[in-house]
């Protein structure tokens, strides 16, 4: 482990500068450099008795932004180090580096529209003015709510192993292949009192998507077959999801949500789909915790 955390360490701190879409100033803070502080983490709890939280990395991204696949790696490799504690999703947003080539590129590259309302939505309303940039199941961290990619291990390192006030599971799940349907029954515990509102929103992703990327650590740049993981595809409750606590709410409450028969898009591949459940406070937009349940195992 010893050695794999320092490979780590040596392949994130290589990090390239940010695109810049809207604003010349760059994020307020990007954190310190070092992804996972080793002396901090210690993924051998084994407590059975106090749910964790589970972070959300919300990757802010475009396939015409050539830094994006080094921040998709980053991501990749925390995956790797924290398995399933944390979830990825990666949302294509901004009109310069996610948008189709206008006019059309003659070979047909970047034709692809990978954003979503949702996406659209998140972007202005967290002030994604660069790209790659992430945040991490939106808490402030170093002063900042938006981070560059070499902050992203460090931000996640902060609330791994935290106690969770919710518990998130899908009691349900089925993918209906031949009707290209799948039906879900969220769950949600409250383990801890808690104070003030939270929503609860319902991803949908792709993974293993093959299409066109700009990559500026390829040769060429222009890779036609670049894999795009996490994709987010759209909401199954709407942008910003449906009430979930409001007001308060009291340790032992269960809540119950149903989703039968939701149509995907004929163009995506069911058997690579997902379903992320987060809850989130509305005032702050941090999200609380958070299931990843895909369609098959």
């Amino acid at each position: 482990m010893k050695y794999t955390v320092l490979l780590m360490l040596i392949t994130i701190l290589i990090i390239p500068s940010c695109d810049v879409v809207k604003d010349p100033v760059p994020p307020s803070s990007t954190g310190p450099t070092n992804p996972i502080d080793t002396s901090t983490v210690d993924t051998s709890d084994t407590s059975a008795m106090i749910v964790r939280r589970k972070v959300l990395l919300e990757d802010f991204t475009g396939h015409r932004c050539n830094n994006c696949p080094d921040a998709a790696r980053t991501a990749t490799q925390l995956v790797s180090f924290y398995g399933e504690e944390l979830v990825v999703v990666a949302v294509h947003c901004t009109f310069d580096f996610a948008a189709p080539a206008s006019p059309p590129n003659a070979n047909g590259s970047y034709s692809t529209d990978f954003r979503t309302p949702a996406g659209n939505a998140y972007e202005n309303a967290l002030g994604v003015n660069f790209l790659p940039n992430g945040a991490i199941s939106r808490r402030m961290f170093n002063n900042s709510l938006l981070h560059g990619q070499s902050a992203w291990g460090s931000a996640v390192a902060d609330i791994f192993g935290q106690e969770a006030d919710l518990d998130i599971w899908f009691d349900q799940l089925t993918y209906n292949a031949s009707a290209n349907t799948v039906s879900a029954e969220v769950k949600v515990a409250v383990l801890n009192p808690i104070v003030g509102d939270q929503n609860l929103t319902i991803y949908l992703t792709e993974d293993h998507i093959i299409d066109w990327q700009l990559d500026n650590q390829a040769s060429p740049n222009d890779v036609p077959d670049y894999e795009h993981r996490h994709v987010l595809r759209t909401t199954l409750n709407g942008t910003w999801g449906v009430p979930l606590v409001v007001g308060s709410a009291e340790p032992g409450d269960t809540l119950t949500f149903t989703y039968p028969n939701f149509q995907l898009n004929s163009a995506w591949v069911g058997s690579n789909c997902a379903l992320v459940a987060y809850a989130y406070e509305t005032d702050s937009y941090e999200v609380s915790q958070v299931k990843e349940r895909k369609f098959q195992p």
